[in-house]
């Protein structure tokens, strides 16, 4: 059975009426192994004592008892991320907002505010990086021994 006929069919009948006998038992590994209390799917165990409930059979049971808990798809606004940090953006609707607050009387007075996008970094290998730090090491040390006035040192 599919997950929904599942769920289906334990809210109709409830968890009793899905329980089976269960059994075990220990490979030529040493592995042991216990079926699920409700789909009986052969589960791997540390010792067989008591009884088990396999991941997706808890998954069921949280569909069943928490339906509003399900996670749903984030929706994407249309705007570029740190919009409402902009002192003024302007949406695609002609929506105004000043520091991420709605200007309502604004609204369709203004174009939409056009957004670039950010340059990308280059990633620099490790020589790059050296080759940078040393210009920059060489640079504080010009700064730190000071300029001559145009005298030549022997």
């Amino acid at each position: 059975m599919s997950r929904e006929e599942d769920i289906e069919y334990i809210k109709i009948n409830g968890f009793k009426k899905f329980k089976p006998e269960r059994q075990s038992f220990i490979d030529s590994e040493g592995q042991s192994w216990l079926q699920c209390k409700f789909c009986c799917e052969f589960q791997r165990v540390d010792s067989i004592i008591g009884y088990i409930t396999c991941g997706n059979c808890v998954n069921k049971i949280d569909i069943i008892k928490f339906p509003n808990t399900i996670k749903k798809q984030k929706v994407s606004t249309g705007r570029p991320a740190g919009w409402h940090w902009m002192a003024e953006y302007v949406d695609k609707d002609g929506n105004v907002f000043h520091k991420g607050k709605e200007q309502p009387k604004l609204k369709g007075t203004l174009k939409p505010t056009k957004v670039k996008p950010m340059k990308k970094k280059k990633k620099l290998t490790e020589d790059e990086k050296l080759a940078r730090d040393l210009k920059n090491w060489k640079k504080r040390l010009k700064q730190k021994r000071g300029k001559p006035n145009g005298k030549k040192h022997k």
